[in-house]
């Protein structure tokens, strides 16, 4: 009998992926087993990165605060798509008034709006991206999250699932072989693999030229690797 669940654990900003599968085959009567778990792992490089970007822009009213959001937004979307990421997609549209406290009272001072989009892309390219947004009107620039691709991802599962199981059955042949003794067959098998995301606060900088006069070198994003890991529990009769 095969059973698979899959789990999610938010902590934070930190998503952990649970998939526990599970395979067992019904005792015989007086059936020696042995049980032995197994762990694999595999490193994989980051080569996206998903990040925001945000407008932001007062006016005396909140129809013109819009408009000159609005303006700003055509143009920015214009030029992220000439930059050609993975993808774009609107995630905020606010008008809301500014006020003024003062004496114990409250007035509308004014307006404000926002827009944001959040843009995944590859690593090499993010870097011109985001200073292609800033130069586009973008005033707030999140921190990148950055991620293998989950093509590499998947393929990296299976692969730390493979190790994982050839570490239990050597640990388990080891044992038996200690004890002049040989597998016979396998009477259960247990799957987990927990797959953290990258961590959402890499180590970027903004290095852009004080004078007109300099070349502005690009935004630097420093990726790093994934850890994908597996853990599988065997019992085998002998």
């Amino acid at each position: 009998m095969k059973r698979c669940v899959k789990k999610s654990l938010y902590s934070g900003l930190l998503i952990l992926g649970f998939v526990s599968c599970s395979y067992a085959a019904t005792p015989l009567a007086n059936e020696r087993t042995i049980t032995a778990s197994g762990n694999g792992e595999v490193l994989i490089p980051q080569t996206q990165a998903t990040f925001q970007l945000a407008i932001n822009q007062t006016a005396s009213t909140a129809k013109e605060a819009q408009l000159e959001v609005r303006t700003q937004a055509d143009g920015l979307i214009k030029a992220l798509k000439a930059a050609n990421p993975i993808s774009i997609e609107t995630v905020a549209v606010n008008v809301a008034p500014t006020w003024s406290y003062a004496n114990n009272t409250s007035k509308i001072t004014g307006y404000s709006a926002s827009y944001a989009v959040q843009v995944k892309a590859k690593i090499s390219d993010a870097g011109k991206i985001i200073d292609t947004a800033m130069d586009n009107g973008v005033t707030n620039v999140n921190n990148p999250v950055l991620s293998a691709s989950q093509t590499e991802r998947a393929k990296a599962e299976l692969e730390a699932i493979k190790l994982a199981t050839l570490d239990a059955k050597q640990q388990a042949d080891a044992a038996l072989a200690a004890l002049n003794l040989k597998a016979t067959g396998i009477k259960q098998i247990n799957i987990q693999n927990s797959n953290p995301t990258p961590n959402p606060t890499p180590r970027y900088a903004l290095m852009r030229a004080d004078s007109a006069n300099s070349p502005a070198p690009a935004t630097s994003i420093e990726a790093n690797q994934e850890n994908v890991q597996a853990n599988v529990s065997l019992t085998l009769s002998y």
